[in-house]
C-alpha cells in the first residue's frame, strides 16, 4: 500500500459556502423540538453557525431547561425527528435552495484537475445527502468517504474521519495534510483545520463577513468562490 497520496484533498463545508437553505434548519430543528419535547424553540437569535447538528440539538434542549441524562436520551430522538422533517420539507428545500457563487462549476473544475472531494459538515449524513442532491452538486462528492454531524459532535473529528475515509478508499495510509484544504465560512471550519494541521479557505458567503473571518489562521478569506479559475488555481496547484 502506498505511504500517502498527494493528490489535492477538498473537504467542503455545505451550508453558507455550497448552498443556503433559507430558513429551513431553523424550521425543522423548531418542528423536532417541539415534536420531542412538547416546548417552542426559545433561542430564536441561536448561532448555528459551523456547529454540528448534535451540539445544535443539545444546546437548543439546554434552552428549554434539558440537561445532563434526559439530553443524552433526547439528543438522538431530537435528531431522528429532524431527519423526518426532512422528508417533509423535500419540497420546499427543492424550490428554495440556492447555489452560492461558483458552484457547481467550481467542483467540476476542481475534479478535472484531479482533486479528491467530500464533505466535512455538521449536517448528519441525511440531511446533508438531501440537501447536496436538491442542489444538484452531489456528483463530483465522494459522500461516503466524508465526515458528518451524525459521526461525532466535534467538527475537528470530522477532519479526521474523512481523512480516514479517503486514505482507505484511495489505497493509501494517510493523505498528506500540506495536500488537504477545508472550504467553509465560520470560524468553526478554521478551528477544525488548525486542529488537523491541514489549510483552510474561509469565504465569506455564509453569515461571517471578510472581516469577521480575518485572523482565524486561515490561509485564505474570500468574498465568494465566483472566481472559479483562481478558486481551482489556489486549490489544485
Amino acid at each position: 500500500m502506498p505511504a500517502a497520496d498527494r493528490s489535492p484533498v477538498l473537504l467542503w463545508d455545505i451550508d453558507g459556502t455550497l448552498l443556503r437553505t433559507p430558513g429551513l434548519g431553523v424550521r425543522a430543528f423548531a418542528r423536532a423540538l417541539e415534536s420531542v419535547t412538547g416546548h417552542p424553540i426559545a433561542r430564536t437569535t441561536y448561532d448555528f453557525g459551523g456547529k454540528t447538528d448534535p451540539v445544535i440539538a443539545r444546546d437548543l434542549l439546554a434552552a428549554v431547561g434539558v440537561e445532563g441524562d434526559r439530553a443524552d436520551a433526547l439528543v438522538p430522538r431530537l435528531l431522528a425527528e429532524v431527519e423526518r422533517t426532512y422528508d417533509e420539507f423535500a419540497d420546499d428545500l427543492r424550490r428554495t435552495i440556492v447555489r452560492l457563487p461558483g458552484v457547481p462549476e467550481l467542483l467540476d473544475r476542481c475534479h478535472a484537475a484531479g482533486a479528491v472531494q467530500s464533505v466535512v459538515t455538521g449536517n448528519i449524513r441525511f440531511v446533508a445527502h438531501r440537501k447536496l442532491q436538491a442542489g444538484d452538486v452531489h456528483h463530483r462528492l465522494l459522500l461516503d468517504h466524508g465526515g458528518y454531524g451524525s459521526d461525532h459532535h466535534e467538527r475537528a473529528e470530522l477532519v479526521r474521519l474523512a481523512l480516514a475515509r479517503l486514505a482507505a478508499h484511495r489505497g493509501v495510509d494517510a493523505i498528506d495534510p500540506e495536500r488537504v484544504w477545508v472550504i467553509g465560512d465560520t470560524p468553526r471550519d478554521a478551528a477544525c483545520a488548525r486542529d488537523n494541521g491541514v489549510r483552510c479557505l474561509l469565504v465569506a458567503t455564509g453569515t461571517y463577513d471578510e472581516t469577521a473571518l480575518q485572523g482565524l489562521g486561515a490561509e485564505h478569506v474570500l468574498a465568494d468562490l465566483a472566481d472559479v479559475e483562481s478558486v481551482v488555481r489556489l486549490l489544485t496547484a
